[in-house]
């Protein structure tokens, strides 16, 4: 809803194969979309082409499909946020990530929307740069 309040254009990629799957099976809302991709995937399945889709993911609340999210990301070498709030999640994936005993340098954690937001792009900017040798002056999120 955020990203349609500041003019942004959403993408959605549901578990279902139909519209009517995605309402009435899933009760996932059609509201402020531009786009549905329906998979018919499941949420398994939906997750994978979720995350491999995405330059980066931030996580926040969850419940099993968060973390299974966060394992793909991690496994793919994506970049990750996670949103610290009133929840477990956060603190859930931050013991994965110690008893994965894999150094990770694409996770930033933190509670301030905005600065998490902030720390996950220059993260993407720095993956970019090291990726594709890019001049930093010439990558800009700026529109």
């Amino acid at each position: 809803m955020g990203l349609k309040e500041v003019g942004g254009i959403s993408i959605g990629i549901s578990p279902a194969a139909t519209e009517k799957e995605h309402v009435e099976v899933y009760k996932l809302p059609i509201d402020y979309m531009d786009l549905i991709m329906y998979t018919g995937f499941g949420y398994a399945g939906r997750d994978i082409l979720l995350t491999r889709s995405a330059d980066a993911i931030i996580l926040g609340c969850g419940r099993i499909g968060t973390i299974h999210e966060f394992t793909i990301a991690f496994e793919d070498d994506k970049p990750i946020g996670i949103f610290e709030g009133p929840w477990e999640m956060g603190g859930e994936l931050e013991d994965i990530i110690e008893k994965s005993h894999r150094p990770n340098t694409k996770i930033a954690i933190g509670s301030n929307p905005k600065e998490l937001l902030e720390a996950v792009i220059e993260i993407v900017k720095r993956d970019k740069i090291e990726e594709y040798r890019i001049i930093p002056d010439s990558f800009s999120t700026k529109t």
